[in-house]
């Protein structure tokens, strides 16, 4: 009896490519449903008298661009007001603020818009999910209807 090795190699990966089509990965339900999304991602919502979301790195965030507000108003930081802090996606690694002359690598970022106040003004800083954040003159929204996992 002679065995075609090359049909049974064929069979075997086949059948074993057709299970794995078999199998559908379903996203994982978010653990905080009580909140509608926002466009833009994940919202929280903040005023100086809530606690700061419960995000990883984000907190020192939120205190990097507070110090960096104060330092440019020559203010205390304790007169820093967080208005918002979202989860958000920039649609390139600039993270909304592209410089001239500058290369960016064109992948959606999964990143941070935190809006902080003071004497009623709003000062915009975007920040990435490790510990960058900046601020800009000129700053372009972030990728509406993409959800951030992090």
């Amino acid at each position: 009896m002679k065995i075609d090795w090359l049909k049974i190699t064929l069979v075997g990966y086949l059948s074993f490519s057709l299970l794995g089509c078999n199998q559908i990965a379903t996203p994982a339900a978010p653990n905080d449903t009580t909140a509608p999304a926002s466009p833009q991602g994940d919202s929280t919502p903040m005023n100086s008298n809530s606690p700061t979301p419960a995000v990883s790195g984000l907190d020192n965030l939120i205190e990097k661009a507070k110090a960096d507000l104060a330092q440019q108003l020559a203010i205390s930081v304790t007169e820093i007001n967080l208005t918002e802090a979202t989860s958000v996606t920039w649609s390139d690694s600039s993270l909304g603020c592209p410089q001239e002359g500058m290369v960016y690598a064109q992948v959606l970022t999964p990143g941070y818009l935190i809006l902080l106040e003071h004497g009623g003004n709003t000062f915009e800083y975007h920040a990435s999910t490790s510990d960058s954040i900046i601020t800009c003159e000129n700053p372009f929204p972030p990728v509406p209807d993409i959800p951030n996992n992090t």
